[in-house]
């Protein structure tokens, strides 16, 4: 991995074609042609997941006058392909409706960063990889779309197969987020009820004050001292350490995590492991019948039909056990999260628990895609997302044995 303080201006191109495809999506254009298969379906399905919850959502993505507000740059890579994480602050309007008119507004700043993949230079992928058609979705392999899509006859060339967004994570600024604090409130509540009854009437009984007196004097320094404490918390950035932090304390597990699953599959990619994760909850959230997917092998929790959106904050392993090439780790994914109940909408951080498993046997390929993946059996390429066996030859699909599917929630 590598950090680039500057994006080059290629991939700022391609950022800012991205955002702009995201825009005209919102405003109920089709998902952004620049986005992997899975994006966009997921896409759909949020789209879908907002009529039946009678809701209408609308988001505008601005740039920002001014001053450059460009995130670093990060890439990482395998074989075959190199991703890039570019970003900028955007200025975002979400509004909501339900039938009875608005029911939600927010207008700040947001930093806006999705997963740009290319392929490598000098890299001449294997013309039976198995890709989705840019133009009707349908799988596929690299000569057939070369030669024409087997269901829409769209010919493609490969610079127009990349690069493609494989992620996308928006995260609002603290400042706009005052009501997250309140929060900590019973904390200072409770610091102020034990000055109020202990340190502050001491103090002026120190200085030779009466004991009723220093009782009833008590309760108002209490409250002065509790607001000055407050106060300083806000002016050194307490709050918001406390949200910047969130999923830190799992950090050595998470490494020891990646270094064990690297002694099995040396290609193992933290980033891309996260984005699967990722994709994996917007497909559980947001389609009507999760149980269909071949990669969901539990019930979805009731309470993740309220999310409407939701992004990645940050998230670690809470434990993992590797036995022979079968891998099993349960997560936290630490969201940033629109919550619909009871007719309101709310931003508030989600905390999501699951258990992943795998059998690795073969390096991660940073490219697969559940949408176009290729039979080992006949090589037929086939959309395995809901089918477990190749339409082609009729053997068995495990897709447990190439990529990661959810086996619980808690």
């Amino acid at each position: 991995m590598k950090f680039d303080f500057d994006a080059d201006a290629g991939l700022k191109k391609i950022y800012g074609t991205y955002t702009g495809q995201l825009n005209q999506w919102v405003e109920g254009g089709e998902p952004p042609k620049l986005a992997m298969q899975e994006i966009r379906c997921a896409m759909e399905q949020q789209r879908e997941h907002w009529k039946r919850s009678g809701l209408q959502v609308h988001q505008k993505i601005k740039g920002i006058k001014g001053a450059s507000r460009e995130v670093p740059a990060v890439s990482y890579q395998d074989r075959m392909f190199v991703n890039h994480i570019v970003g900028s602050e955007k200025m975002i309007t979400t509004t909501i409706w339900d039938s009875g008119g608005e029911i939600y507004r927010w207008t700040g700043e947001a930093g806006l960063s999705v997963v740009i993949q290319e392929l490598k230079k000098n890299t001449q992928p294997p013309q039976d990889m198995a890709l989705s058609c840019p133009h009707c979705g349908a799988p596929a392999t690299l000569a057939q779309l070369e030669n024409g899509c087997p269901f829409c006859d769209t010919h493609f060339v490969m610079e127009e197969l990349y690069p493609k967004v494989t992620n996308q994570f928006t995260t609002r600024k603290h400042s706009q987020d005052v009501k997250q604090d309140l929060w900590l409130l019973p904390l200072f509540l409770a610091v102020m009820i034990g000055l109020a009854f202990t340190v502050m009437p001491e103090a002026f009984r120190s200085r030779g004050l009466p004991d009723a007196y220093s009782r009833v004097m008590g309760v108002p320094a209490s409250l002065i001292a509790g607001l000055i404490l407050w106060g300083v918390c806000k002016a050194l950035g307490i709050f918001k350490m406390a949200k910047d932090l969130r999923g830190s304390g799992k950090l050595i597990r998470s490494l020891q995590f990646r270094h064990q699953i690297k002694k099995l599959d040396p290609e193992f990619s933290t980033e891309y492991f996260r984005d699967r994760a990722m994709n994996l909850f917007r497909m559980m959230a947001y389609s009507e019948d999760p149980g269909v997917y071949t990669a969901c092998e539990c019930r979805r929790p009731d309470s993740w039909e309220n999310v409407l959106d939701a992004s990645l904050y940050n998230f670690g392993v809470d434990k993992y056990r590797i036995n022979g090439n079968e891998c099993s780790v349960s997560i936290t994914l630490y969201l940033d999260a629109l919550i619909y109940k009871q007719g309101k909408v709310k931003y508030k951080g989600k905390k999501v628990r699951m258990t992943l498993r795998k059998i690795i046997t073969e390096p991660t390929n940073l490219g697969f895609s559940v949408k176009a993946v290729s039979c080992p059996s006949c090589a037929g390429s086939f959309d395995a997302e809901k089918v477990k066996c190749c339409p082609y030859c009729g053997k068995e699909y495990d897709l447990v044995q190439h990529d990661w599917v959810v086996t619980e929630i808690r």
